[in-house]
């Protein structure tokens, strides 16, 4: 039979694998600001014991299943101790840090956040306190994942509605291979993400001073093929035409769309949309099916036809259809 772990148990087993050189016994007389402190380095140090964070998805593993969902067999639960609740502190923050949810900015540093109940408010460049906690503070790993949260802020700003800006954020701010027990490249990262979403700021911003909108904003970046570019008025006239043609073209908002009716939809608006580049002497191919700027402007032509009738689950399969 299966030995049943006790609450003793477990602080040993943590105490093993993750806190050899802590003291423990100081969190039962810590202020609030030393253990918001003591946490915020725990975090730092267990992000850098194993590649990747894994020592600290190790020690989450113990207490969290999931956001809010707690392992029922972990004895620390049934503890009145302020150790057991330090112990669960510092898992429901890492799992929020890892997960890349956006927590309030004050409970890794008093004054970095102003939005406490909406906190992904201060994940931006405008946060300066922010940006200069992420560039000076000495929790490096942790200020990874906290540019991480930026990242996916900005993600979430720009799908389905920025082609290029995404595709400029995938190449420039590499999420998949950041080793975060590896300091140099989190301070390479953290970089990467505040240039990027500088320099894209900097072009949105420039495009709305020649009185852009997003859309035609995203039709001159993909005309342009990729981003940052300085809006040559040649690409800034064609994508407005193609936008005010584009709206002209679409069937009335009563009529049934699907994506077989598409395919008959684009194959002349493709031709319109042509013969505009060409009017205004563009270096246009939308004949050729592995064009950037042909894959950019059927998606954009494919969601602005669909409407309010897409559906985001199957839209890849879509694409057969192109």
């Amino acid at each position: 039979m299966k030995k049943k772990i006790t609450a003793a148990d477990m602080h040993r087993i943590l105490n093993n694998n993750v806190f050899m050189d802590v003291i423990l016994s100081r969190v039962a007389t810590m202020s609030d600001d030393e253990r918001r402190q003591f946490t915020i380095a725990e975090v730092d140090k267990l992000l850098g014991q194993r590649p990747y964070g894994n020592s600290l998805d190790w020690f989450i593993g113990q207490f969290l299943e999931d956001i809010n969902v707690r392992r029922l067999d972990n004895p620390l639960y049934q503890e009145d101790s302020a150790l057991a609740r330090w112990y669960v502190e510092l898992a429901e923050l890492g799992l929020n840090l890892k997960t890349h949810i956006p927590i309030d900015l004050n409970q890794i540093e008093p004054g970095l956040g102003s939005h406490p109940d909406d906190p992904e408010q201060d994940y931006t460049l405008d946060n300066g306190r922010l940006t200069d906690w992420l560039r000076s503070t000495p929790y490096r790993r942790v200020a990874a994942l906290v540019a991480r949260i930026m990242l996916e802020r900005e993600y979430g700003r720009v799908v389905d509605h920025f082609d290029a800006v995404q595709d400029y954020y995938a190449e420039h701010c590499r999420t998949d291979f950041l080793d975060l027990q590896k300091t140099e490249q989190c301070e390479e990262f953290i970089k990467q993400v505040l240039d990027s979403i500088d320099t894209v700021n900097a072009h949105q911003q420039r495009g709305r001073e020649l009185g852009l909108n997003d859309e035609e904003m995203r039709v001159v970046d993909a005309l342009w093929g990729w981003m940052p570019h300085d809006y040559q008025q040649e690409y800034v006239a064609a994508a407005r035409e193609i936008c005010q043609a584009v709206e002209a073209s679409l069937p009335a908002p009563t009529a049934i769309r699907s994506r077989k009716g598409f395919t008959v939809y684009k194959k002349p608006v493709l031709e319109q949309m042509e013969a505009i580049a060409k009017k205004n002497d563009l270096d246009v191919d939308l004949t050729d099916k592995y064009n950037i700027t042909l894959g950019y402007l059927s998606e954009w032509l494919f969601k602005k036809y669909m409407g309010d009738q897409l559906t985001y689950d199957d839209l890849l399969n879509g694409y057969k259809e192109f």
